[in-house]
């Protein structure tokens, strides 16, 4: 009975409903359960059960963070699951394309650019930092922001293009391969 539950890929993936979430993850890494749940028209417990048993037959990777869990294929190292993640969030996807423009950003450029308040900057660039994405410096009692590995980002960038629907990250990607 046990070992109804670990099958091997093939039958896994013989449901139509299961194979077509898997293929929305090989497609769209990185996505939370309710983008998962609007890109496939599923109620959440038919989704909550089929994402489990890919899980448990070890198809997917699943990450938990405080406010979503994010569904990954498997062959995608954590460093790529991390930048996927938070690319998949608007504003810290704003604040990365910007640093990738220009480097060496201050805290009010990004301010600026942004248009929101300076304390949630304050917190976009804190969890950057912390998930090891953005690495900053200090000159003349100024801080400023970069980009810890520019080339990394791009390559994700690059290789799940389609997955975003950001016009900004399709401009980025076709200036990058001119």
């Amino acid at each position: 009975m046990i070992r109804d539950y670990f099958k091997p890929e093939k039958e896994t993936l013989l449901l139509d409903v299961r194979k077509k979430i898997y293929l929305t993850i090989e497609k769209f890494p990185g996505l939370h359960f309710r983008e998962l749940q609007r890109l496939n028209n599923l109620a959440i417990g038919n989704l909550d059960y089929h994402l489990n048993y890919l899980e448990k037959n070890n198809l997917i990777k699943v990450e938990k963070s405080t406010a979503h869990k994010r569904f990954y294929p498997l062959g995608l190292n954590d460093h790529e699951r991390n930048i996927l993640g938070i690319l998949r969030q608007k504003n810290f996807r704003a604040i990365i394309l910007k640093l990738l423009e220009e480097q060496n950003l201050t805290h009010k450029d990004i301010t600026t650019y942004l248009q929101i308040s300076p304390s949630s900057v304050t917190w976009y660039l804190t969890q950057l930092t912390e998930k090891n994405i953005l690495v900053s410096s200090e000159k003349d009692k100024r801080k400023f922001y970069r980009l810890k590995d520019e080339t990394e980002i791009i390559k994700v960038l690059i290789t799940y293009k389609e997955s975003f629907i950001d016009t900004v990250v399709d401009r980025f990607v076709k200036a990058f391969e001119k």
